[in-house]
């Protein structure tokens, strides 16, 4: 998309994804308005984002490590991985009487899944960060 150019016509208040209201900008040479508008209404505010992201960086900071999941492993620990047709894998992992399953990470191959798997197990039996 080409940037707008032209001076600023209109600013009315539109409501982001969030469900906040932030100025919209109207210019008077625009073509792709339409456009532009229907992507400032299906994004969230800043304000927003950041607070997603420390949300996100907060629950990462209570997970375990890669590393150290797998080593919270206990010995014993029974694991299967499927691909499934749409090149997903899934699967589940069994450890301690406990016994967790993932129907497909999406994104993650399958070390990605063993570890979602070992996380989720670990959440479940209550080891690793708090």
């Amino acid at each position: 998309m080409a940037e707008p150019s032209g001076k600023i016509i209109a600013t009315p208040m539109v409501a982001r994804a969030c469900g906040h209201e932030q100025p919209f900008q109207h210019y008077s040479v625009d073509k792709y308005r339409a456009q532009r508008l229907a992507k400032f209404q299906k994004t969230r505010c800043a304000d927003c984002i950041a607070k997603l992201n420390e949300e996100q960086r907060l629950a990462s900071e209570s997970l375990p490590s890669k590393g150290e999941v797998l080593k919270l492993l206990p010995p014993g620990t029974e694991l299967s991985l499927k691909r499934k047709p749409d090149g997903m894998w899934s699967g589940k992992l069994s450890a301690e009487g406990k016994t967790v399953e993932t129907a497909g990470v999406v994104g993650a191959g399958p070390q990605g899944t063993i570890v979602a798997l070992a996380r989720l197990w670990a959440a479940e039996a209550g080891v690793g960060k708090k």
